[in-house]
């Protein structure tokens, strides 16, 4: 039995896609512990409580993104059904970049409500006093993480099915091939996209606008 050169090489994690998957988190998280780790809310300004909450919400827009597209891509592909380009809604074979399903999107939206329910409880748990004053604002993070990591994992659609390339060869779909492996593989199609950007910096930007979104939600809010 031999292993599929493909599944090896995605199973690999090098320090690009450690950065481009994590870095913006772990950039949040550190500002987050530098500014008010240790600190009591009644030593915050209002100026620093409404940046701390901004944090958080930054933080679950990231996080629910990167959950969102993740449950959406596994379980996705469990469905009966093929999915469906985001751009023009016509099938294609599963695993092309840009691919939708009914599955997928419930899946999505489910990744990103875990993470919000996940917030939810430790920061009760952490601020439960601080919430019961309200000195912080009681913000449902299951419902906004939700609607973060849905439209995170829909963003991420979109740049794979426009600026990432997914082509056919031998029967399988697949993303990120140089130009020598396109030249080796005489029945190369191309399926769908641009070769512009990679699988980690499609995932890179679309984590990276969702926090973008998340920001400006909290700033028309708030």
């Amino acid at each position: 039995m031999s292993i599929d050169p493909s599944y090896t090489k995605s199973s690999c994690r090098d320090w690009k896609q450690v950065l481009c998957n994590g870095g913006i988190g772990s950039l949040l998280s550190l500002i987050y512990q530098y500014m008010f780790d240790g600190r009591q809310m009644d030593q915050l300004t209002v100026g620093e409580r409404k940046l701390m909450v901004l944090l958080i919400w930054a933080y679950i827009g990231f996080y629910a993104c990167c959950a969102a597209d993740t449950w959406a891509s596994e379980l996705g592909a469990l469905s009966s059904d093929w999915p469906v380009l985001i751009t023009t809604l016509k099938p294609v074979p599963p695993g092309t970049n840009g691919g939708i399903s009914k599955l997928g999107l419930l899946a999505s939206f489910a990744g990103g409500a875990a993470i919000g329910l996940a917030a939810d409880i430790c920061l009760w748990i952490q601020y439960f006093s601080a919430y019961r004053s309200g000195v912080l604002p009681k913000i449902p993070y299951n419902m906004l993480g939700s609607l973060l990591g849905m439209l995170g994992s829909l963003t991420d659609s979109l740049l794979g099915a426009t600026m990432q390339a997914s082509y056919l060869i031998n029967k399988r779909v697949v993303s990120d091939v140089d130009a020598r492996e396109l030249k080796k593989a005489d029945d190369a199609k191309l399926v769908c996209g641009n070769d512009i950007l990679s699988n980690n910096m499609v995932n890179f930007v679309a984590s990276a606008l969702t926090v973008t979104l998340a920001v400006c939600f909290f700033a028309i809010i708030f």
